[in-house]
């Protein structure tokens, strides 16, 4: 398995800061919908948390290092790509 660079090392680190903001912008939702009940604060607030989230998972996904893939030479490709032609 191949490592990570440096630069997706410092993506990864963002995505667990994003991932945080989710958390915390999530309880901040719960608080607000207990407090003020159905107000435009809450929906913005779990809007907010869903953003933090996918986002986290984005950077995540960006941050994973790449899978090798097996050498093959164009012969071998061309030869694969005819054959599904058929």
């Amino acid at each position: 398995m191949s490592q990570r660079s440096a630069v997706k090392k410092v993506v990864l680190v963002i995505a667990g800061a994003t991932f945080t903001c989710a958390i915390l912008s999530l309880g901040l939702a719960f608080w607000a919908w207990m407090s003020y009940g159905k107000h435009v604060y809450t929906g913005s607030l779990f809007a907010t948390t869903f953003f933090f989230f996918t986002a986290a998972v984005v950077l995540y996904e960006m941050s994973r290092p790449r899978q090798t893939l097996p050498e093959t030479t164009a012969t071998e490709t061309v030869a694969a790509l005819a054959a599904d032609k058929r």
